[in-house]
């Protein structure tokens, strides 16, 4: 069930990346060849009235959008390399603006749709001790030593000072106001005191509005995460022995999920969805950057690098980025035979 989530989760974002593309290109008039859903031989295929073959592909590590005309000089109007610069631009940019568009719309309906799960001054189990003061599972916490709650945080805190000494819970049971005094104990393995109860937890729906500016805050400070440990990996060597490839992703994202539940889940999408649209801007051949960094060089010198050579530079890239992979892949199996 998680690996299927986990696949899933990288499918729809692989999905997005290629959308993000092929509604670009339909909407500057570039025609587009095939629209792929993983790489490798060919599983099925179906091709649309404007001549798009729509392919599903045997190894789920990826998809692409071939664009008409993409590495040489067609005649034909439809063709990518006949389009103005601002026009590719947009088509080949589209895919990472996908990315970030999904991750911004996940954190923003996890947060107004499904609620952030919030832990809450309420009674959720209670132990002995707490149980012979006469607290109960239900029991809404709103004082403490006669100061009104304003958190949990606050009542630990409380509890952890008292030293031992008796402190004074107000609850609310029933629409019944009382006062319950609990002694608080230590607990050596925490290393503080505890009254012998547990907070309960609850979905907490944030408005809109307020939903909007912390998902583009969070996937700001995401992007800023990703850039720095990029750098950190390729100028320092930092994390090397921790990258993975696809199976090594999808056995983290299941892992991950089948602890953390729902909120993990879309964290992760939100997460992944950012890491796909940061990699894919980076200028290395055979990714979205290496294109847009041929076209910033276009439109600076008015006339466009050698389409064979351009074409030569991303294909090489490209057979790269499949070797590098393979080798991923080899090493997150290998990985998980030495673990067993």
């Amino acid at each position: 069930m998680y690996y299927i989530l986990a696949l899933l989760l990288l499918g729809v974002l692989i999905l997005a990346h290629e959308a993000g593309h092929f509604l670009a290109a339909r909407a500057c008039g570039i025609g587009v060849q095939e629209f792929a859903m993983g790489m490798g031989p060919l599983l099925l295929k179906k091709t649309s009235k404007k001549g798009t073959q729509f392919s599903l592909r045997l190894f789920p590590i990826g998809g692409y959008c071939q664009f008409y005309g993409e590495d040489e000089d067609l005649p034909d109007p439809r063709a990518f390399n006949r389009q103005p610069v601002w026009k590719r631009v947009v088509t080949v940019a589209s895919g990472p603006l996908m990315n970030f568009i999904v991750a911004f719309l996940v954190i923003v309906l996890y947060m107004s749709a499904v609620g952030l799960l919030a832990v809450v001054p309420n009674v959720a189990q209670v132990e002995p001790n707490a149980q012979q003061a006469g607290l109960m599972p239900g029991d809404e916490l709103i004082a403490v030593n006669g100061e009104a709650v304003t958190d949990t945080q606050m009542i630990a805190l409380a509890i952890d000072e008292s030293a031992g000494e008796s402190v004074t819970l107000t609850v609310l049971r029933d629409g019944e106001q009382m006062e319950i005094a609990v002694t608080p104990f230590y607990d050596e393995e925490l290393g503080r005191y505890r009254a012998g109860f547990t907070f309960a937890q609850k979905r907490v729906h944030v408005p809109l509005l307020q939903s909007i500016p912390f998902s583009v805050s969070y996937n700001v400070e995401s992007v800023r995460l990703i850039a720095s440990t990029l750098k950190n990996l390729v100028f320092k060597g930092e994390g090397v022995n921790e990258v993975t490839g696809p199976v090594g992703t999808v056995y983290v994202i299941q892992e991950v999920t089948q602890t953390g539940g729902l909120d993990v889940y879309l964290e992760l999408i939100a997460l992944i969805s950012v890491n796909l649209g940061v990699v894919n801007l980076l200028p290395i051949p055979g990714l979205d950057g290496s294109r847009l960094l041929f076209l910033l060089v276009e439109a600076i010198r008015r006339r466009p690098v050698k389409r064979e050579l351009e074409g030569a530079i991303h294909a090489a890239g490209f057979i790269l980025l499949m070797g590098l992979m393979i080798v991923l892949t080899y090493k997150d199996i290998m990985s998980f035979f030495v673990a067993g």
